[in-house]
């Protein structure tokens, strides 16, 4: 039995304890606007839905090692707009070459070749390659240690499907990608 004292942590990372055991957890890839209209693209894997009526999300985004805010966290607290695309297997190496910490002026849209495509209610770009996509707009901000909580109101969503094996969605399995498939019981 392995026993893990979360608030005095000795000998062991709370951030591996938590993402070892809560698993798998979908990935948001957020794609923004800076208020300068640069695209940004950034994936998180703290991120979930809190509620469906009205539906909301729900991403953490840990600030720097300078303690300050990330490009993401930035251009949604400026616009009030951002698009979660849908991670899936054919995109995964888009995705971890967006999560480098590109410069602000640094289109990750650009550096990952992918093509942008216009959103129906918001003005940041989404994904034209992501297999679904959900449109929101900032419900709620919130401060917490060193993270900004972003609650975002879902306005639109589209899919080319809703049916798993479709999508090929992908989670994070502790520090890996992990595919998710539909267990079917009888």
């Amino acid at each position: 039995m392995m026993l893990f004292d979360m608030e005095k942590p000795q000998g062991f990372d709370p951030y591996e304890v938590l993402t070892k055991l809560v698993i798998p957890r979908p990935i948001a890839w957020v794609s923004t606007l800076s208020p300068e209209g640069t695209p940004n693209l950034a994936p998180f894997s703290f991120y979930n839905a809190v509620c469906d009526e009205p539906p909301v999300v729900l991403i953490s985004i840990s600030k720097g090692e300078d303690s300050k805010r990330k490009d993401t966290a930035r251009n949604i607290l400026a616009t009030r707009e951002f698009v979660i695309n849908f991670v899936s297997e054919d995109l995964l190496r888009e995705v971890e070459l967006s999560s480098i910490a590109f410069p602000p002026e640094v289109s990750e849209f650009e550096v990952c070749r992918l093509r942008e495509e216009k959103a129906y209610k918001v003005k940041a770009p989404r994904v034209a390659k992501a297999r679904a996509w959900l449109e929101c707009k900032l419900l709620k901000h919130e401060e917490l240690f060193d993270y900004d909580l972003i609650f975002g109101q879902v306005v639109f969503a589209g899919a080319e499907s809703l049916e798993v094996d479709s999508l090929k969605p992908v989670g994070r399995l502790s520090g890996k990608f992990c595919k998710i498939v539909e267990i079917n019981q009888s």
